[in-house]
């Protein structure tokens, strides 16, 4: 072979092998790992009577849907009865927006 078909052929090589490295760095192929979804919600929570509006980022296992929502929704609604104790407790959801990876 001459010098310059080995050259094109080592280049053709690297630009396939960090092809390669790129594609199973985002998939996760090798090493299996659960994709989470990282999601900024806004919400409108009021205890007591007395309301305030917050953002926090969560993560998900799955993509956001009304069932995933109506879950979340509960679950902190528990746990603002737990923190303050008391029953008095209303949670909105605003808004909700997926965070990059």
């Amino acid at each position: 072979m001459s010098t310059w078909a080995l050259i094109g052929l080592s280049i053709a090589l690297l630009i396939a092998g960090f092809n390669i490295g790129y594609d199973c760095r985002h998939k996760k192929v090798f090493f299996n790992r659960n994709k989470k979804y990282r999601y900024w919600v806004s919400c409108f929570y009021s205890v007591n009577g007395v309301g305030s509006v917050g953002g926090w980022a969560f993560d998900f296992d799955s993509e956001m849907n009304s069932s995933q929502l109506k879950v979340f929704k509960e679950k902190q609604i528990k746990n603002l009865k737990n923190q303050f104790k008391t029953t008095d407790v209303e949670f909105e959801i605003i808004d909700f927006k997926r965070l990059k990876d």
